[in-house]
């Protein structure tokens, strides 16, 4: 007898980021949400629906969960990597809960950083890899370097360049380097994850270490962090 064949219909509206005005900048506004962006090559996307997974599923399957979402999509940084794609993504709390228990571990390893940053138990010094970040990656983090708390109108975060080497290709020195800015409003409704890829043009060519990257100025990476921390001190959560 034949087998049914079933179709998993996903949800994704793709529409163009409106931009507003804002005195010389670039200014986007996505569902409700608005911030400051390179240009008007930005899109928004939103997934309306969950894909929920096992609470102890492995990270490859978290890697692919879908968690209903709201995303701005920087074109213009494709050019600098082709791993993780330039974005910062909108996730409610509730969203990822209904999604995957597990999913919850970076918030709140990331809520127990931002409450308890300064008080001599966690200081920006003793923030080591592997750092918070969603969506869960596959690749390992070989260092995370040059953490600041940066603060939006609704919330904090933590920024960091985080060094990645893709376990396939590892053995030929793959590595990748992102900004990772990764908050929480204050009323715990949003996790707000912004991913970019970065270049070094210092490294030459060479893989990432720890020891590179804490020598690096904002003004090493293009784009520069001072550029993409004022992007993330720009979001406006209606």
């Amino acid at each position: 007898m034949r087998k049914p064949l079933y179709f998993i219909i996903l949800l994704i509206i793709f529409f163009a980021a409106i931009p507003v005005s804002a005195q010389g900048d670039i200014r986007v506004k996505c569902n409700n949400i608005t911030m400051n962006v390179f240009s008007e090559n930005t899109h928004c996307y939103q997934t309306k629906e969950n894909n929920p997974v096992p609470a102890d599923a492995q990270p490859e399957a978290l890697a692919s969960a879908q968690v209903a979402n709201t995303t701005i999509y920087m074109s213009d940084l494709e050019s600098f990597g082709n791993g993780i794609d330039p974005q910062v993504t909108f996730y409610l709390f509730d969203d990822l809960m209904k999604t995957s228990f597990s999913l919850l571990n970076p918030v709140m390893n990331l809520r127990d950083i931002i409450e308890n940053l300064g008080s001599g138990d966690i200081t920006l010094d003793s923030i080591t890899m592997p750092v918070p970040l969603l969506p869960v990656q596959i690749k390992e983090q070989t260092a995370a370097v040059l953490p600041q708390l940066i603060d939006f109108e609704s919330g904090s975060g933590l920024r960091t360049v985080i060094a990645f080497t893709d376990p396939i290709s590892s053995g030929m020195g793959s590595t990748e380097l992102y900004y990772s800015w990764q908050g929480v409003t204050s009323d715990n409704t949003y996790y707000i994850s912004a991913i970019f890829p970065l270049v070094n043009t210092n490294l030459n060519g060479k893989p990432a270490a720890g020891a590179d990257l804490l020598n690096a100025n904002s003004s090493d990476f293009q784009p520069s962090l001072d550029q993409l921390d004022y992007f993330i001190r720009s979001i406006v959560i209606e």
